[in-house]
């Protein structure tokens, strides 16, 4: 009966780990072993930063609807991040690889969908406002069609831009002196979703690819974060009224 029953369940099982696990943990009752674990602290992890993704960027969102303002904020570095995990997206769909190890960029582009469309009505740029929520999903569905080769190539070139659009940020908040309308919460979620993120990669996937962008985020993530507590009772100045 015990043996029906983890049939039954093994559907649900293989989520979190492969069929050799099932067998080692729940047959053989080999609840210690280590890879298994390993694992299934990956999956558990995984899946816990795509959920966690769904609101990673609503602060931010929320800080610049309250302030009504992008002050202190950089385009280059929004346009640059999107590209980025528009090639991320792209090119993990392609390969169908786990969904567990790649979700939070899907929720993430549809985000910062939304933040390109603050910035831009903000800032007063209506054509753009209105391109932006139908020109990015149409790309993103564009890139999953073609061939692996030249997706690889452009996530390979994302990786350097990726670095620049968080380079832009770090220059930014440095000559500022202060992070300006940047949200700590969302950006302590990225860089603790990174290193999570860094952990699921290194025991899910065998691609060197991913593994030097996660690298790479992760890295200046942390500098970011270094910086909001470098500048953390800096206050941005006022925007004078018109």
């Amino acid at each position: 009966m015990y043996l029906e029953l983890i049939q039954t369940i093994t559907p649900l099982l293989l989520i979190f780990m492969t069929e050799e696990c099932v067998d080692i943990i729940f047959v053989k009752f080999n609840i210690l072993h280590a890879d298994c674990l390993k694992l299934i602290i990956s999956k558990a992890l995984g899946y816990a930063i795509v959920a966690g993704s769904v609101f990673v960027k609503f602060p931010q969102i929320g800080k610049i609807y309250s302030s009504g303002s992008v002050v202190g904020l950089s385009l280059a570095t929004f346009v640059l991040e999107t590209f980025c995990v528009i090639m991320n997206v792209s090119y993990n769909y392609a390969k169908s690889l786990p969904f567990s190890t790649w979700g939070e960029s899907f929720f993430i582009l549809v985000q910062l969908i939304v933040l390109l469309s603050q910035y831009f009505h903000y800032t007063s740029s209506k054509v753009l406002l209105l391109v932006t929520p139908v020109l990015v999903p149409s790309l993103t569905w564009i890139l999953t069609t073609l061939p692996h080769q030249y997706l690889a190539t452009g996530l390979t070139a994302s990786i350097p831009l990726m670095a620049l659009s968080k380079i832009l940020q770090i220059k930014s908040n440095f000559m500022n002196g202060h992070t300006g309308q940047l949200s700590f919460i969302t950006n302590l979620l990225n860089f603790l979703g990174t290193l999570a993120r860094l952990f699921t990669v290194i025991q899910e996937v065998d691609d060197h690819l991913i593994l030097l962008n996660i690298t790479t985020v992760f890295v200046l993530n942390t500098v970011i974060v270094l910086q909001f507590l470098l500048y953390w009772n800096v206050e941005p100045p006022k925007e004078k009224s018109s």
